[in-house]
């Protein structure tokens, strides 16, 4: 009952006047314990491999094939080896439904434009497999940067995470790419059980400042999507205004949209007692009894064409045998190209544009640096190859305590000799250089066990 306790003044009366019919059971569930999800990141992990080796129960989500419920009494798993290995990635489990509406495919060129913290991100770059571009863009610089942070730790090559307003990013890309997702900032109602801030912040004055936001966001990324491509629109809160009324003003300020159905089929129709429009029901909200804390998506098609104007920047891609020397040693592949920038050496990905105002966070791979007449790699290159890509692997069963010592930051045994893949159960953890019998640990010290 804690939870009813604390309420803002006006929260329920402000949920009973949006939710109508579905009031009773909302409140019926209101006190109960928030959903805890965890999607396994199938880039870098086997969904049955890792299942089995938790050593805890998971339940199978509706919303996510790679989604799982686990016990909110289950501690410590930021500090798992999955989790620092990118095997899985904490979210909750109605946030998962978004990325399953867009419908992503190998290939495709996929703007998130509010992607901080990164799950959906990388719920993206598991469905691309490493194919196509995925742009992810954050608007708030410390935000961007925990992005960056989780797109290195799931092992993601195709990325660029960009730190921008969403109209930098529109007068960049118009007509640019096949999939657009905007997660949009919102008064996170949806969220009451689960985020403190969002019962101590909510007022309802701020549903329409949100809206007003939010227009602007879908505004602009109706700009970078091309003709056919899918566009879908998600919020965790509950609101009319920031949802259905959203999308309906969305509608009417761009005929050149529409609105198709959603699947997989989840939660339940969006509202249309506001409207004559009865499309509307094709958005799809999910409440506590749908088995989430609380989400919105709307799915678009975009007919009619825009021109692509995006100018390719030409990079001055060269050979220079220190690194390919390095990857010849170490690795099983010699990347076709990179850029070499005042030293360091980046993996770009295909379809990569330096272009004009666009901050860049990350752009796929830092490789490692050039010094004197050296290659030193980068954690980045190593955490992004699988155990087949690179020829000296030290692999760890998940019970071993070296996976803990490393993950300290320590030494450890290790009979091989030069830079060697820390991996556990096969999936890769970081790396080190080993020589007499011990492996200098190369993890990076903002990462480790403390």
């Amino acid at each position: 009952m804690t939870i009813l306790m604390n309420l803002p003044n006006g929260f329920l009366e402000c949920m009973k006047e949006t939710l109508k019919d579905d009031f009773a059971d909302y409140l019926k569930y209101l006190k109960n314990s928030p959903f805890r999800g965890l999607r396994v990141n199938t880039l870098k992990a086997d969904i049955k491999k890792i299942t089995e080796k938790l050593d805890f129960e998971t339940k199978q989500i509706p919303f996510c094939k790679e989604g799982f419920y686990i016990d909110n009494d289950i501690k410590g798993l930021g500090n798992h080896p999955f989790h620092h290995a990118g095997a899985f990635y904490l979210q909750e489990p109605s946030a998962m439904s978004a990325v399953e509406a867009l419908k992503v495919e190998k290939g495709d060129k996929v703007l998130d434009l509010c992607a901080a913290p990164g799950g959906k991100s990388t719920q993206i770059a598991a469905k691309l497999q490493n194919s196509g571009l995925l742009w992810a863009n954050e608007y708030i610089a410390g935000r961007a940067k925990i992005l960056a942070s989780n797109i290195e730790r799931c092992g993601v090559k195709n990325a660029v995470v960009s730190n921008n307003d969403t109209d930098v990013i529109a007068e960049n890309f118009k007509g640019f790419f096949d999939k657009v997702l905007v997660d949009a900032p919102c008064s996170g109602e949806g969220m009451i059980r689960r985020e403190p801030n969002a019962v101590i912040e909510w007022k309802k004055d701020n549903r329409e400042n949100c809206a007003k936001r939010q227009a602007e966001i879908l505004d602009n990324a109706a700009v970078c999507l091309k003709q056919n491509g899918t566009l879908v629109y998600s919020t965790c809160t509950l609101s009319l205004e920031e949802n259905e009324q959203t999308v309906e003003n969305f509608l009417n300020r761009h005929p050149e949209f529409e609105l198709v159905e959603i699947e997989p089929d989840f939660g339940r129709k969006g509202y249309t007692y506001f409207t004559e429009n009865k499309e509307i029901s094709k958005t799809r909200r999910i409440l506590f009894s749908d088995g989430g804390e609380g989400h919105f998506i709307a799915k678009f098609k975009k007919k009619s064409f825009e021109e692509c104007d995006t100018k390719e920047f030409l990079f001055n891609f060269k050979r220079i045998d220190i690194v390919d020397n390095f990857f010849e040693e170490n690795f099983r592949f010699i990347p076709k190209k990179y850029y070499v920038n005042q030293n360091i050496v980046y993996i770009l990905p295909e379809f990569f544009s330096k272009l004009s105002k666009v901050k860049i966070v990350k752009a796929g791979i830092k490789a490692g640096e050039i010094k004197a007449k050296r290659f030193v790699p980068n954690h980045d290159l190593f955490i992004s190859s699988n155990i087949n890509e690179v020829k000296k692997v030290l692999d760890l069963p998940i019970y071993d305590k070296k996976i803990y010592n490393y993950l300290h930051g320590l030494e450890i045994d290790c009979d091989l000799k030069g830079y060697v893949s820390v991996a556990v159960e096969g999936i890769t953890l970081g790396f080190g250089k080993a020589s007499n019998g011990k492996l200098k640990n190369h993890y990076p010290k903002g990462l480790r066990i403390f």
